[in-house]
């Protein structure tokens, strides 16, 4: 059918799935592929969905109509992949007019899928519930430890999509960590619906991390995403003593308002959440990011206003904002929803976000030097996972850890002075 394939993948949602769109492009290179920036210049369409939010599920849409309209003109095929696949029945994919439909557990089949669908001509549709492990090798490195919720938020879909915790054997990450690690500079980035309710063989989230810090090779830990109930009071001391794990902890919140929190099943009070907090900034400084959702079911005014409150004084470094999106199969999807004031409080919120990115105005911060764009101006990634370029003359410095003062701010990126 194809002489070579042009490949174009459209990733939707989180880091696993970012994880999970690089394990589809290594199957991939079975076959003599080019990755393409555009989908009109491509034979080969994969789409990785996401459908926690209503958002991303109206741009799986929005992409399928334009990449169908194209295969009126064009021999291509056309994959769908993700949350979407597990969640919704047959029926329903079979209406979309996919080629290929299949979870992230199949992904290793993806080039037997291929040939045979060349072959024959006729439509797959895989769903597998084992899971397989995938591992990437490079300067940025996701780890998924585990997969699934236990917790059973009102408002989440993740348990009826991805069931209960399973957790990846411990012998069997670190074993794959210390295969796939032969440079002498890397980070980690441990990846999980609830990533620090890990459990396997009498090994916690505490002793995974200890155990991955005695790696030479590993010079940061990141982890997210992670539940405040789920930390152990080893955690602090691990913190404090171990230098590899990140400053920056991604934590969500959800809401400003106990009620709201309750009604959430999040299991935690405000007063819990900031005591946390207050406790870490105590043994060193560190960055805070969280996620916030806006009109959720029975929030009026006088709880929303609790969460305005509540940016202004813990100074996150980045908040993701979502409204409510109406779930089936939750707790919350029979609460009464009042959705009129839904774009009034969005606009409200996001006046209120301030940039509190000038914290680090002029400070030095830890960074990892990831490669250079041109001729002496590298670029390196900061504990906070912001990006930082700056200008140096040694490209020794690829791979390590430096010192670098923030001397600019622009929107998704600093400007920085390398220090000695």
């Amino acid at each position: 059918m194809f002489n070579f394939i042009n490949v174009y993948i459209k990733t939707l949602g989180c880091n696993i799935n970012n994880l999970e769109s690089e394990k589809n492009f290594f199957y991939l290179k079975y076959f003599k592929i080019v990755l393409q920036k555009n989908f009109y210049n491509s034979n080969l369409l994969l789409i990785n969905t996401c459908v926690i939010r209503n958002n991303p599920q109206r741009k799986i849409f929005k992409e399928l109509n334009k990449w169908q309209f194209l295969k009126k003109y064009k021999k291509i095929i056309i994959f769908l992949t993700g949350c979407f696949s597990e969640f919704n029945n047959l029926k329903q994919s079979k209406i979309l007019k996919i080629d290929i439909l299949f979870n992230s557990s199949c992904s290793i089949y993806l080039n037997k899928m291929i040939l045979f669908y060349i072959k024959n001509k006729k439509k797959i549709y895989f769903i597998k519930k084992k899971i397989n492990f995938f591992y990437k090798n490079k300067i940025n490195n996701y780890l998924l430890i585990m997969k699934g919720c236990n917790h059973n938020c009102s408002y989440c879909i993740i348990p009826q999509i991805k069931g209960k915790e399973y957790y990846f054997d411990y012998n069997f990450l670190l074993n794959n960590i210390i295969n796939n690690i032969k440079k002498p500079y890397y980070e980690i980035t441990l990846l999980g619906q609830n990533v620090n309710s890990y459990y396997s063989k009498f090994i916690n989230f505490d002793s995974l991390i200890f155990n991955i810090s005695k790696i030479k090779n590993i010079k940061r830990i990141n982890f997210l995403s992670s539940n405040i109930k789920d930390f152990t009071k080893n955690f602090y001391f691990l913190f404090k003593n171990i230098k590899k794990i990140s400053n920056h902890i991604h934590l969500p919140i959800q809401s400003g308002s106990n009620f709201v929190l309750k009604k959430m099943n999040r299991k935690y009070s405000i007063e819990e959440y900031f005591f946390f907090i207050k406790k870490l900034k105590r043994i060193k400084s560190v960055t805070i990011s969280t996620d916030i959702i806006i009109s959720f079911p029975s929030e009026n005014f006088f709880e929303f206003d609790k969460s305005l409150k509540i940016i202004k004084k813990i100074l996150f470094v980045d908040i993701y904002y979502f409204l409510y999106s109406k779930k089936k199969n939750t707790i919350s999807y029979n609460f009464k929803n009042n959705n009129k004031y839904n774009n009034f409080k969005l606009k409200l919120f996001q006046k209120s976000i301030k940039n509190n990115n000038l914290i680090f105005l002029n400070k030095k911060e830890r960074v990892l030097v990831l490669g250079y764009i041109k001729k002496n101006i590298f670029i390196g990634k900061m504990d906070c996972f912001k990006l930082v370029f700056f200008e140096y003359f040694k490209y020794e410095i690829i791979g390590n850890f430096i010192l670098v003062k923030i001397i600019s701010i622009k929107n998704n990126f600093f400007l920085g002075i390398y220090d000695n």
